[in-house]
């Protein structure tokens, strides 16, 4: 059994995977909305169920990435290469 496999196997029967997630899914926004947006960001949080909530500090900010969740969702999981983010909510 490939090595791969057998880490996968032990962080789902630890319940890790979400928290790894998590982590990945907060890199994946810095790398993939740059600095600036990062900066505006307040709190990045992945829920269980794929659904990502995005406090950002800027009104037009928020306006924006709420027309374009569909977007922001391919954007973070393409750059992850698998589906992590299910869903966006902006606050």
């Amino acid at each position: 059994m490939p090595l791969a496999n057998v880490i996968d196997k032990f962080l789902k029967a630890h319940r890790m995977n979400s928290k790894l997630d998590q982590v990945e899914v907060v890199l994946a926004w810095k790398e993939v909305f740059g600095d600036v947006i990062n900066k505006k960001t307040r709190h990045l949080k992945l829920s269980g169920n794929g659904l990502l909530i995005a406090t950002l500090n800027s009104g037009p900010l928020k306006e924006e990435f709420s027309l374009n969740k569909e977007k922001v969702v391919q954007m973070i999981n393409d750059h992850l290469k698998r589906e992590v983010v299910k869903g966006v909510r902006i606050r």
